[in-house]
């Protein structure tokens, strides 16, 4: 007579077992080892292997890929703690062809409590996992495209600075923190010196190139973290810095810079001040006052550099907001 569990029997369960389309595989515990006893159909199909190669080996044999992964030592944990779990991992085919699997696994317990078996349930789900993956790949893709975009949309296409719009929106950001930490802090104009000139007798191809020459000069100049370098417009460039070391060295800085716009000898024989490329550089610095906006310093930098040019080009020209005297900008002596 057939031996009976409720209204189904063990021969039925058995078939159902063979039957079933994922691997299946039940394993005896016997001291640290997970001894594989029975195994179905689709886990012979799954990895490759015969129920005659692997009955009477250990199962987690069958289960590690060529490389650590996450969701073994998860795998670990819910054997060290006798409890079931399910994870997604790399494996290996008899063949080494690699696949993904979905594996579940189920801790049995006997009346007094001992652990006596493990069911492992295996599922092929290498076509899910890759799908996912590409639609992930292609999800960082468009990310860092957006990304790629919008850096291009703050530069310079010319000069590779930041462009006038991003300047615009990061001076206010730097402004306010400013603000916050009564930080003091510079507003830098700079404008090469008779380029309309250069421009016309030189022409624009030769003018574009010494714009990048200067600009790349600027951007070396101020390449902290810190430090936003932009071109503001045809020939005109702003810089805006903290001021951490006092307001001479900085000015000191500033006095290189011009020595260095010399110094790459862009000849400019049509300049009144040197047979060579330079510029006038205006600055105003301070720290900002409370209630007020950028348009502060960037006003009178961008008027002190004009002032520059008035009193002979190739010169800075240095202007400072005084916190007790809020109605003008003072030069500095």
């Amino acid at each position: 007579m057939t031996q009976k569990t409720g209204s189904i029997s063990l021969d039925l369960l058995a078939e159902a077992l063979k039957a079933t389309v994922d691997g299946i595989v039940i394993s005896e515990i016997t001291g640290d080892d997970c001894q594989i006893i029975f195994v179905n159909p689709a886990f012979e199909s799954l990895t490759g292997y015969t129920a005659d190669e692997v009955i009477g080996n250990d199962y987690w044999a069958y289960i590690q890929g060529t490389e650590e992964q996450p969701e073994f030592e998860v795998l670990r944990q819910a054997v060290l703690n006798q409890e079931s779990c399910r994870v997604i991992l790399r494996n290996h085919k008899k063949t080494g062809e690699p696949f993904w699997s979905e594996l579940s696994i189920s801790p049995v317990f006997s009346d007094s409590d001992q652990l006596t078996h493990y069911i492992a349930v295996q599922k092929d789900v290498t076509q899910r996992v890759e799908k996912e993956r590409g639609i992930q790949e292609r999800h960082e893709s468009l990310l860092s495209l957006k990304d790629e975009l919008q850096e291009l949309a703050s530069r310079d296409s010319l000069t590779g600075l930041h462009n006038r719009r991003y300047f615009g929106q990061e001076l206010d950001r730097l402004w306010a923190v400013h603000q916050r930490l009564e930080a003091t802090m510079a507003v830098v104009f700079i404008d090469i010196d008779s380029f309309k000139l250069y421009n016309d007798h030189y022409g624009h191809l030769e003018g574009d190139k010494a714009l990048k020459a200067v600009a790349d000069k600027i951007s070396e100049s101020f390449s902290r973290k810190a430090d936003l370098v932009a071109r503001f417009g045809g020939e005109e460039f702003v810089v805006v810095a903290t001021l951490e070391n006092g307001v001479d060295r900085f000015i000191d800085h500033l006095e290189r810079l011009r020595q260095s716009i010399i110094e790459l000898k862009i000849e400019n024989q049509y300049s009144a001040v040197n047979p060579f490329l330079t510029i006038s550089t205006g600055v105003c610095y301070g720290i900002p006052p409370k209630d007020s906006s950028s348009s502060l310093f960037t006003r009178d930098a961008d008027i002190a550099m004009y002032q520059a040019k008035k009193t002979g080009r190739n010169r800075i020209e240095v202007v400072s907001y005084e916190p007790d005297d809020d109605t003008a900008l003072k030069p500095v002596s």
